[in-house]
């Protein structure tokens, strides 16, 4: 079976799969990038002005080609004969112009989405504008690959005609994070100790960037009033960004509640996992949030926002975790209360679990045998 991708830019979860699907005896993957300045300036967050320390991805191979032209890119996976090509979004244009040439040669092609109407605005004109250009563009496709299910419900409002679902997740592995999560939770007392918290604490982690859009000061704000019942609650606070002198004020208020360790490893991620008790994703806006999967590979229940997609996907409300209105400190607060005074209880941990595996790599592998099986 022979696919091509189309994205823009590799990023920390993606590459781990098409290492994997590169070792595959049922997948033959070629990978195509299209933003190439990524690759020439170093790869910048410009949200937190730092190179990613993605470490993890040392190593791993598969196909893969860099090209901005729409002509030259569409020559290169023409002559691959593919049975399929998913092209990831419609950012930059090259996109749109590539799935037109790809489909005018009879190629078959799907679009990976991660839109969901939630976190658009369809009002006025520009809103019906955006309608019918999405609605065109859609046509083109003779698949869908929504990353999650809020992503479906904005393919099928926005397209006249439906496709066939096959989901491509922003998936993680799964198996790496729970693993290291294990063999970390086997000296978790002395890892603890190493950031100067203790046994008895009950850890509230937050991994996010510090700006506006991820919102780390609803976070600290809430557990400033949750540490009011809870006392012994820490604040474990891994990031950086350009609010970091209003996240400092914040923590003022309280110096001895926070541990605040910095930007840290991608690969360094499940021992910050493993020491927690209980994940929060507050951001104001978040079509996904790949960090909720990673917490709940390691066992963790999660609390989000109502502006972060995969809530939808892999919480259920009141066993593995929970949704507050975006923005509401209080809400938050009742919610933190509420989990950590109930204390550990092994069936969040497997719900958690059970739900990151639910939308893992293999998801995405049987997905894609799904999609050729489909088409003979």
């Amino acid at each position: 079976m022979k696919f091509v991708v189309v994205q823009n830019r590799p990023t920390q979860f993606d590459v781990p799969l098409y290492a994997l699907l590169n070792q595959s005896a049922v997948f033959t993957l070629t990978v195509f990038y299209t933003e190439v300045e990524f690759v020439e300036v170093g790869s910048i967050d410009s949200e937190v002005a730092i190179t990613p320390q993605w470490n993890h991805l040392l190593g791993l191979k598969y196909q893969a080609f860099f090209g901005k032209s729409a002509f030259s890119l569409w020559r290169q996976i023409v002559a691959l004969r593919p049975d399929h090509v998913i092209v990831c979004g419609w950012y930059p244009r090259t996109h749109a112009l590539l799935s037109l040439l790809l489909r005018l040669s009879g190629i078959r092609i799907g679009v990976r989405s991660d839109n969901t109407l939630q976190h658009t605005d369809l009002s006025g004109v520009l809103g019906m504008a955006k309608r019918v250009g999405m609605s065109l563009w859609l046509g083109l496709f003779h698949a869908w690959h929504p990353v999650g299910s809020l992503a479906l419900g904005y393919l099928e409002k926005m397209s006249l005609v439906n496709r066939p679902v096959f989901y491509f997740p922003y998936a993680i592995n799964v198996d790496w994070f729970a693993e290291e999560a294990a063999r970390c939770q086997l000296q978790r007392l002395k890892l603890r100790e190493s950031l100067g918290l203790a046994g008895a604490d009950c850890v509230v982690l937050g991994v996010m960037k510090w700006n506006d859009r991820e919102d780390p000061l609803t976070l600290i704000d809430a557990c400033l009033k949750a540490a009011a019942v809870v006392p012994n609650l820490k604040l474990l606070l891994v990031g950086d960004g350009p609010l970091r002198d209003e996240v400092a004020r914040h923590l003022s208020h309280a110096p001895t509640k926070w541990v605040t360790p910095g930007y840290v490893k991608y690969s360094d991620l499940p021992f910050y996992y493993a020491i927690s008790d209980l994940f929060v994703h507050p951001a104001q806006s978040e079509p996904y949030g790949v960090s909720i999967q990673e917490a709940m590979a390691c066992g963790l229940p999660v609390i989000t926002s109502s502006m972060v997609g995969a809530a939808t996907d892999f919480l259920e409300a009141g066993i593995n975790g929970d949704v507050f209105p975006v923005g509401d400190v209080d809400r938050l607060a009742e919610l933190l209360i509420d989990y950590l005074t109930r204390g550990h209880d092994v069936s969040m941990s497997e719900v958690s679990r059970r739900k990151a595996e639910e939308w893992s790599y293999r998801r995405t592998m049987n997905e894609w045998q799904r999609c050729i099986e489909a088409q003979l």
